[in-house]
């Protein structure tokens, strides 16, 4: 994650994330960072309203270029954040699946079909890096756009195995980064859709953990701890009276409990949850493919976390983890779960590029086109992410000791809070109220978007200060 001064300055922070990238000529390469630093100011706008008539031709001739393409523009924030990777103990490799949907721009060429078939668009695998112990976002360690193949019809089960599928996408995601650094653990993460045996497989294979949420009710060996140890599983060709996963969860034996912050939703506020929590070893048997039929059992820990008695009208919280990672106690159960809550910084971050950097509205004429153009808003729907995890670090620290004193100053004034001890969360707190956040005492920390319209109202009141007094120091003359 780039510094402070950094991440809130946009001119530096286009620069940081861009100024590396290779497009052979350094004129495009300073396009590509004009292009960030007026789109990261404002996310939301369109081309035509952040940029002039000259540089809006000029945009539109960049995205088109042969010289350049999504790979090369977001390569550098890739490796930036697959550096950071290797210099932590253990890193959360939260991995999901979007549409990006242009129903609403018909024209669009080169599109696929998504949804049941009668919208068009792109698909999206995006994989965030977070260190657990802190929740610091370290960026986008992978991301692949690509298009959906539809199934030819009258297609054989035989022949649906033997053509790449779509959800190969996971595991090739889990082959790209490769194997963490001696020493440290990646753990690769997904909802239910990355239930897939090949995806958990391919994890072991490269040496990494991961921790991913029943979907299908698979076959199991049971194995019986010993102590801290599993009982050696058996020969993997052997097959053992059929026990299937989710009627075993079932019959599990509270173990522990926990307290859960849930979070608000359309339907319901946020609440705290009262959890009964279960975990077992088991053996997950490979599927009766005949591409799975030299694989080899995985050796996992399920974990079931569940809601006993909630509250009236409310559907219960019920999750079933399968994880790699050894789970013996309550202490390491709990901790699993609170693992898997920050799945859902990877929604946010899909949430980031499509109501705050407004990425389905963009007005691209083909599919190559928007695939460029995403090379430079993916990294800025990071940054309004990175932004929200800056605003809840040192909280009662002073303001003026890690934000600019400028902003300080400004929020300040606003907010009738003293600037000498105003605290980093007061602050924050001051600038995401410009955008809608209200503060109330179950209102919980605000989130991106008031913090991310609160901080562009901030910056055009400082952009008005500067403005004022260049004409003032004009008039002295």
């Amino acid at each position: 994650m780039l510094s402070p001064a950094i991440l809130l300055s946009s001119q530096q922070w286009a620069q940081a994330t861009f100024g590396s990238v290779q497009l052979g000529d350094p004129r495009r390469v300073q396009r590509a960072v004009d292009l960030a630093f007026h789109l990261a100011q404002h996310p939301q706008a369109s081309l035509p309203g952040v940029l002039s008539p000259a540089g809006l031709e000029a945009a539109y001739r960049f995205v088109h270029s042969s010289h350049t393409s999504y790979e090369h523009l977001v390569a550098p924030h890739l490796q930036h954040t697959r550096q950071a990777c290797h210099q932590q103990a253990q890193v959360l490799l939260i991995q999901d699946t979007t549409e990006m949907d242009y129903q609403a721009h018909p024209t669009t060429r080169g599109l696929g079909p998504i949804g049941n078939g009668t919208h068009h668009g792109f698909l999206l695998q995006s994989v965030l890096a977070v260190v657990p112990q802190h929740d610091q976002l370290l960026g986008l360690a992978h991301q692949e756009p690509f298009l959906r193949q539809p199934a030819p019809e009258k297609e054989s089960k035989q022949q649906r195995w033997k053509r790449e599928r779509e959800s190969e996408v996971w595991e090739r995601s889990v082959r790209i980064l490769g194997s963490p650094p001696a020493g440290s653990q990646w753990i690769h993460m997904g909802d239910r859709y990355s239930d897939i045996f090949a995806f958990m497989r391919q994890c072991r294979e490269q040496g990494c953990d991961f921790l991913v949420r029943a979907y299908e009710d698979r076959c199991i060996d049971l194995l019986v701890e010993q102590g801290e140890t599993p009982v050696p599983p058996r020969s993997h060709h052997h097959r053992s009276p059929t026990l299937h996963l989710l009627e075993v969860v079932k019959q599990m034996p509270i173990r522990s409990s926990m307290w859960l912050e849930l979070k608000s939703s359309q339907k319901h506020p946020a609440r705290k949850a009262l959890l009964a929590v279960s975990w077992q070893p088991v053996r997950l048997l490979p599927p009766r493919t005949r591409e799975a039929n030299q694989w080899r059992p995985l050796v996992i820990w399920v974990i079931r976390v569940w809601e006993p008695d909630p509250p009236e009208g409310v559907e219960a919280l019920d999750w079933i983890l399968l994880t790699s990672v050894p789970t013996h106690t309550a202490t390491q159960a709990q901790e699993r779960v609170e693992w898997y809550r920050r799945r859902w910084i990877v929604e946010d971050y899909h949430q980031g590029l499509k109501t705050g950097c407004h990425m389905e509205e963009r007005e691209i004429r083909d599919y190559e086109g928007l695939r460029t153009l995403l090379g430079i808003i993916a990294p800025i729907a990071v940054r309004l992410l990175q932004l929200r995890v800056l605003s809840r670090q040192c909280p009662d620290e002073l303001a003026r000791a890690v934000i600019p004193t400028d902003i300080v100053l400004v929020v300040a004034h606003l907010s009738g809070h003293p600037a000498k001890t105003m605290t980093v969360q007061q602050c924050w707190h001051g600038i995401a109220r410009h955008g809608g956040y209200l503060g109330r005492k179950g209102d919980g920390p605000p989130g991106w978007k008031t913090l991310w319209l609160g901080w562009m109202y901030i910056q055009n009141v400082l952009q008005g200060m500067q403005l004022a007094s260049l004409l003032s120091n004009q008039l002295d003359l």
